[in-house]
C-alpha cells in the first residue's frame, strides 16, 4: 500500500495546529514528551491513546499521529522527521522521544525508512508480518512464520473471542491486563529466535512493539 495523499499527490506535511513558538514557562514538574507515528490510522493509533489514558500519565505526554502521515514506511519517518525538526511538542520545544511504528508488509520504501531512520536519531518500530502480531503476544509466544494477515486475524480473533476489525482496539480492557505477558514473549522470540538477524524482513514472526510501551512505562513512573 502506498502513503495516503493529498491533491498534488505527496504525502501530507506534518501540521502544527495553534501551537506557539515561544518557550513555554516551566513548570512545576518537567513532563516529558513523545511522539508515536503510525502507519495504520487506526487500529494501533487506538492502541496507543488508550494505552496513555489507562496509565493516567501525569509525567508523560503523548502524541499518536497516523492519519497526518502516509502508510508506506518512508512516508511514516519522513512525518517524524519533519516533527523532530519542528517546534511540534505541546509541552516542549522537542520531542524527548519519538517512534516510527511500522509493518514490513513487503514496503518497498522499508530499507531506505531505516536508514532515514539511523540518519536522524529516530526510533523504528518494526513489527513482521503486522502490528496485529503484538496483539498475538498477549495470549501466546507464537514463532512460527505467518505467511499472511488473514491467518493472522484469525488467530487473534480466536483468543479475543470475537472477530478481528481492523477499526480500532475496542478489545483494549481485555488484553491491558496481559501487557507485561505480551513484552517477555517479544523479547523471548527476538532474543532466542532472531538474535543473529539483522535484517527485520527476514524476522517472521517479529516485533519491537514492546520498546515504546517500556519507554511510556519507564517515563511515566
Amino acid at each position: 500500500m502506498g502513503p495516503r495523499s493529498n491533491k498534488k499527490g505527496k504525502p501530507k506535511k506534518f501540521a502544527v495546529k495553534a501551537r506557539s513558538l515561544t518557550r513555554r514557562p516551566a513548570s512545576r514538574s518537567v513532563r516529558k514528551s513523545i511522539l508515536i507515528v503510525c502507519e495504520d490510522s487506526k487500529s494501533s493509533c487506538d492502541y496507543f491513546i488508550k494505552y496513555s489514558k489507562e496509565l493516567g500519565l501525569s509525567s508523560v505526554h503523548v502524541e499518536v499521529c497516523g492519519k497526518e502521515c502516509g502508510s508506506a514506511p518512508i512516508s511514516v519517518v519522513n512525518f517524524a522527521k519533519e516533527g523532530k525538526e519542528s517546534i511540534t511538542s505541546t509541552i516542549h520545544d522537542e520531542y524527548d522521544e519519538i517512534f516510527c511504528v511500522v509493518d514490513v508488509d513487503n514496503h518497498p520504501t522499508l530499507a531506505d525508512a531505516i536508514q532515514t531512520a539511523r540518519d536522524n536519531d529516530l526510533e523504528l518500530i518494526i513489527s513482521n508480518p503486522c502490528f496485529e502480531y503484538w496483539y498475538i503476544f498477549h495470549f501466546e509466544r507464537v514463532g512460527k512464520a505467518y505467511i499472511s494477515r488473514p491467518k493472522l486475524f484469525h488467530d487473534l480473533s480466536q483468543h479475543l473471542g470475537q472477530r478481528y476489525e481492523k477499526s480500532g482496539c475496542d478489545f483494549f480492557d481485555t488484553i491491558y491486563p496481559r501487557t507485561d505477558t505480551a513484552i517477555g514473549h517479544s523479547k523471548e522470540i527476538l532474543s532466542s529466535q532472531w538474535q543473529h538477524e539483522q535484517d527485520p524482513c527476514k524476522c517472521n514472526p517479529s516485533t519491537h512493539v514492546h520498546r515504546v510501551i517500556e519507554s511510556i512505562k519507564n517515563i511515566a513512573t
